[in-house]
């Protein structure tokens, strides 16, 4: 688990760092470009020509220019947080966890997703729901029944920092008895849509993806859910994204981005475009205690 730990030991350089970085109060009060920063879930080239709505939005709200770029994984963007680099952040939950315990971010808002229909992985956006399951996929046509079918398979995984890419499912997977250093092959594949792609092909046995995350190829590969299947949900729910800020923003600007993204969410047409780039469909005040459970499972998957 030397990558796991690696990972994790992120949070004590954040720490470091942070002491000795510019503070983004100082660049809110020049009135500098705000920096957003997200993690992609999927592969797709056109993400970034995606959110430049939502930069044009934010920029509307907040009466200053912003940027939106993206991560290059759940990592980096614990350490651009950490380095002052980025402002706000869209961010999963472990990413979020990490960056927020070592004194880089806070959570002002958590997203609202809609519920995914187990089998369809189609999402009910009149069901919104404040977490998520993680999901081991395999072929539907696999002789993969149980998890302990995994052993001696490869399995396509997520960045570490990934809650249902890696850290929940690792979790539970060795509290039902295998190894995950020695009974499996783990391989880290960039983006959840690339992952369940590796499974349809034959690249790897199983993969790693959030819950509905298959709803990810739907458009080009419309019997997704026909050929690609739920072997395993995780048990404990994961929370949903953080929108979270440089702990070093000057109260003001959190108070009037937070009022941004809530005004963004309640317009019809600002909800098409988060709820496109990013399946949000609306936000509610961060409750720091949600992301416990987050916290647990980073502790035990360190030990692994």
């Amino acid at each position: 688990m030397k990558k796991f730990r690696t990972v994790i030991a992120l949070g004590a350089i954040a720490a470091i760092t942070l002491t000795g970085c510019s503070s983004s109060s100082d660049a809110a009060a020049k009135q500098g470009p705000l920096v957003v920063q997200f993690v992609p879930t999927r592969t797709d080239q056109d993400m970034q020509a995606q959110a430049q709505p939502l930069a044009d939005l934010l920029s509307k709200q907040l009466g200053r220019e912003v940027k939106v770029n993206i991560a290059t994984d759940y990592s980096t963007i614990i350490e651009a947080m950490s380095s002052g680099k980025v402002d706000v952040g869209i961010m999963p939950p472990a990413s979020y966890v990490l960056a927020h315990d070592a004194g880089a971010a806070d959570a002002i808002l958590q997203a609202q997703i809609p519920a995914a229909d187990p089998v369809t992985a189609i999402p009910n956006p009149d069901k919104l729901v404040a977490g998520f399951h993680g999901e081991i996929l395999v072929k539907a046509d696999s002789d993969i029944k149980t998890l302990a079918d995994l052993k001696g398979k490869s399995i396509a995984t997520q960045s570490a920092a990934s809650a249902s890419g890696y850290i929940f499912p690792i979790v539970e997977m060795a509290e039902a008895g295998l190894d995950i250093n020695k009974d499996v092959k783990l391989t880290t594949v960039a983006g959840i849509d690339s992952s369940i792609l590796a499974v349809l092909d034959g690249t790897v046995d199983a993969a790693f993806s959030f819950e509905g995350g298959r709803i990810l190829l739907k458009k080009d590969i419309p019997d997704i859910t026909d050929k690609v299947r739920v072997l395993y949900l995780t048990k404990s729910l994961i929370p949903n994204d953080a929108i979270a800020v440089n702990t070093k923003l000057d109260a003001a600007t959190k108070d009037a981005v937070k009022a941004a993204f809530l005004a963004i969410a309640a317009d019809p047409a600002g909800l098409k475009i988060i709820s496109t780039l990013y399946s949000h469909r609306g936000y509610v005040p961060a409750d720091e205690a949600a992301y416990d459970v987050v916290r647990d499972y980073i502790a035990r998957a360190s030990k692994l």
